[in-house]
């Protein structure tokens, strides 16, 4: 991966920010609180997020990022460039050139992907961080994100919120991810602050589908509405493959749009205790999917008699 010498322009949503500023800061490591689960329980609670360097092993990541690059070429010419481990898009790949790869299915259980998302390595830390045997959903999420892609400001809980209290989701890039390909970005004490309270009693506990919702489920891609409307501070950094973030359903997060003609590969994966209730919609098998319900590359145009998020935050008031 190579790094551009700061100060760096980057594409927080549809803001154009430097890198590092007060706009957008570096985000510090978790891993010196290795080794002391209370002191990670403590932190996740704190700031709503753990970023770990190192968590998965690098070299299976960068056989999972091939496996899925495979995949993708598979599909199709024009999509990646010889030699295809480079990722570097096709001239003409852009919106709908990568395929939709969410789910349960031959590419996220591949024994590439899976030995890493499922491995031992994050199943002996969720372990010790619930203090119970952990569970994750076979649901996952898999995704290949183009040239000027992002993500917009959300929480998870308005996807996921059926099931256990305590989920986190766990964000893996495949591979080395500088905030210029589009890195996760959190905004740090979203979760908790008492401005964020009226967000979270509204948006935050939106079900989306049980609303009707249409399109992304985003709150914005304006992370100025979040940082000047709510409070908290955005934050990311550059990925090596192995390092992760997780967070809790309710941290505020978005990523930085990929400025650049490589592929970026990343999967979310949600983890919980065994013990809780599962949101069952993402357990077991699933009916094989063209495109998403919701989030980026979302398909909601289809749903009729459907809300927006603009009426909605209307009739809230926010």
């Amino acid at each position: 991966m190579e790094v551009t010498q700061y100060p760096r322009t980057v594409e927080l949503g549809t803001r154009v920010v430097t890198f590092p500023s007060p706009e957008l800061q570096e985000l510090k490591d978790s891993n010196h609180l290795l080794g002391n689960t209370q002191a990670l329980r403590d932190q996740l609670q704190q700031q709503g997020y753990l970023f770990i360097r190192g968590f998965h092993d690098r070299k299976e990541v960068l056989e999972a990022r091939e496996a899925v690059i495979r995949h993708v070429v598979s599909g199709g010419d024009g999509k990646i460039q010889e030699p295809a481990t480079k990722g570097v898009l096709g001239a003409r790949c852009g919106i709908g050139c990568i395929p939709f790869m969410e789910g349960k299915n031959d590419i996220t259980h591949a024994k590439e992907v899976i030995r890493v998302l499922e491995g031992p390595r994050p199943k002996k830390f969720f372990n010790e961080l619930f203090g119970s045997d952990c569970a994750t959903f076979d649901y996952k999420w898999l995704r290949g994100i183009h040239r000027r892609a992002f993500t917009g400001a959300h929480v998870d809980n308005v996807y996921m919120g059926r099931g256990s209290q305590s989920l986190v989701t766990l964000w893996t890039p495949f591979g080395d991810v500088s905030v210029e390909m589009g890195t996760l970005c959190m905004c740090e004490g979203s979760h908790k602050l008492d401005s964020f309270k009226r967000f979270q009693e509204t948006y935050g506990n939106l079900d989306v589908e049980a609303a009707n919702l249409k399109g992304s489920g985003w709150f914005t891609s304006d992370p100025d509405e979040i940082s000047a409307g709510f409070g908290g501070q955005w934050k990311t950094t550059d990925f090596r493959a192995g390092d992760v973030l997780l967070f809790t359903m309710r941290t505020v997060h978005m990523s930085t749009s990929n400025l650049t003609d490589f592929l970026r590969i990343s999967c979310d994966t949600r983890w919980q205790p065994a013990c809780d209730q599962l949101d069952t919609r993402f357990m077991g098998q699933f009916e094989v999917e063209s495109g998403a319900k919701f989030g980026l590359n979302a398909e909601g145009d289809k749903i009729s008699n459907s809300v927006t998020i603009e009426m909605l935050r209307k009739e809230w008031g926010i």
